[in-house]
């Protein structure tokens, strides 16, 4: 899959940690990795628990609208899962010493892996990634450079340059998670039928073609030319298939950061109306229903809303919907 799937940015990076002994003021020498992971550790979480909830704090990436997940981790060495399984009776025919270790991968420092889920923006260049990259330092240099300083050819003074050294770092993406569509996209598949008439269609042209061209004078020449019509025929098919695949999902509806967002509210907002009503006559519920669309506004994705970095909506000042008595008039 690449970088860019469903309308959204599927952003993975790989920055060097930096080598050597670090002298801190006081006098004891730590190493940048070790460093690194105690500023990741002091990072604030998202606001997704009673104890985080508590602190009062929230983590720095929910300062940026456009980022729906994001994670920082350390990486020493691969994971090694021991040796590659074998059968015995062949390694003893073929002299292969069971003592002799296998080749593993071995990593020449440890890497910074940052992988986030981001909103694309299609009427930019980029699809908008310097744009995140350069709001991601504004509101959050600080957190910012005390982790990328660990890392080998950070100098960002600004956010341009940040953004160039994110852009340095980024590898591709070969397995997005495409979390928003629940139901099948509107892709156009292909039937088997359809292939296979089109290719036989195709591989009797290029074979037409190739008689046409060459004017061979026996009808001996006839099978290696459709051979080679048929041939030509599956490699365009294979070609055409693989070239469709790799195409990215369309973005599902209502999938951006501020709509989720607006959506977490109302479900939160409506869970909350509906125990308030529970045995109310038609009259209230219809007049209190008119109220709880009044307060909460789903149509305005900007106010009242969830605030980003937490799992219930409590950023917002809760508002009790209680039933709404209909006006008595006396004749």
């Amino acid at each position: 899959m690449p970088d860019i799937d469903g309308g959204h940015i599927f952003l993975t990076l790989l920055a060097p940690v930096k080598l050597g002994d670090v002298l801190h003021p006081q006098g004891h020498i730590s190493t940048h990795s070790h460093i690194l992971r105690e500023e990741l550790a002091n990072l604030p979480t998202a606001a997704q628990s009673p104890v985080s909830i508590t602190t009062g704090l929230n983590s720095p990436f929910s300062r940026c609208r456009r980022t729906h997940f994001l994670r920082m981790f350390l990486i020493d060495q691969p994971m090694w899962n021991g040796r590659d399984p074998c059968n015995p009776l062949v390694n003893a025919a073929m002299g292969v010493d069971p003592l002799v270790h296998q080749t593993y991968d071995v990593l020449s420092r440890p890497w910074l892996v940052l992988s986030a889920d981001i909103d694309r923006r299609p009427d930019e260049a980029d699809n908008g990634l310097r744009s995140w990259a350069e709001g991601l330092w504004n509101t959050s240099e600080a957190e910012m450079r005390a982790v990328f300083s660990h890392c080998h050819g950070f100098e960002a003074e600004t956010a341009g340059a940040f953004a160039d050294y994110l852009a340095r770092c980024q590898i591709e993406t070969t397995m997005s998670f495409n979390d928003y569509w629940q139901g099948r996209p509107p892709l156009k598949g292909e039937s088997i039928r359809r292939i296979a008439i089109g290719t036989l269609a195709l591989a009797a042209g290029v074979a037409a073609l190739v008689w046409f061209l060459l004017k061979p004078a026996s009808l001996w020449w006839l099978l290696p030319i459709l051979l080679v019509g048929l041939g030509a025929a599956l490699a365009f098919t294979i070609w055409n298939l693989w070239t469709k695949g790799k195409k990215a999902f369309p973005a599902a509806p209502d999938s951006d950061l501020p709509s989720v967002l607006k959506s977490l509210h109302v479900q939160q907002r409506f869970a909350f109306f509906a125990e308030a009503v529970q045995g109310t006559e038609p009259e209230v519920l219809f007049r209190s229903f008119g109220q709880f669309l009044a307060d909460v506004r789903p149509e305005d994705l900007t106010s009242p809303t969830q605030v980003p970095g937490v799992i219930r909506s409590d950023g917002v000042e809760l508002v009790e919907h209680k039933a709404v008595q209909p006006k008595r008039v006396v004749l």
